[in-house]
């Protein structure tokens, strides 16, 4: 018996140091691997300022995530202009779009951001449905793609096109 006490003493010694001394975290991280999906959600709307300025509100989220380090960048079609955001130069450029970085942070499960963009467009330019890109990557890849939101212009407005929200599940793996 006192040879089972001690081997199990340094596998939980081991179990300890593995988790950074924290065994509430090393709870919470098996447990979210072993036991949950990892969701994107996405959800976007649009909000009248004026006749041709709007308020575009993205919300980006990674539900149950392992890791600590989650981005999320949002691409706006060029023909749209955007007033109240730096665009990011540290994202993959992709023609014909500017790159913003939302900004991504933990509570508890979840990574969240949220962001409010001024946009307009030239009065007169149509243009036809362009989809909004958001990318959710972590420092070594592409974790998620979509381009559901479509937003275009009619005579004198900016419309945007698709769901209340958008939620993908994959399955939960290390390293992701």
């Amino acid at each position: 018996m006192k040879k089972f006490f001690k081997i199990f003493g340094w596998v939980c010694l081991g179990i300890f140091l593995q988790f950074k001394f924290s065994v509430l975290y090393g709870i919470v991280f098996l447990e979210n691997l072993n036991f949950h999906d990892r969701s994107y959600l996405i959800s976007m709307k649009l909000t009248p300022i004026e006749k041709s300025t709007q308020i575009l509100n993205i919300k980006t989220t990674v539900h149950h995530s392992l890791g600590p380090d989650y981005f999320s960048n949002v691409y706006i079609p060029k023909s749209v202009k955007v007033y109240n955001a730096t665009p990011y130069k540290g994202a993959e450029p992709i023609k014909g779009y500017i790159a913003y970085q939302m900004d991504m942070k933990r509570k508890y499960r979840d990574v969240l951001a949220s962001k409010d963009f001024i946009i307009s467009f030239i009065p007169g330019e149509k243009f036809p449905p362009t989809p909004i890109l958001v990318h959710f990557e972590n420092m070594k890849q592409r974790l998620h793609s979509d381009k559901t939101y479509l937003i275009s212009t009619s005579t004198d407005q900016i419309t945007l096109e698709g769901p209340n929200e958008v939620a993908v599940k994959y399955p939960q793996s290390l390293g992701m």
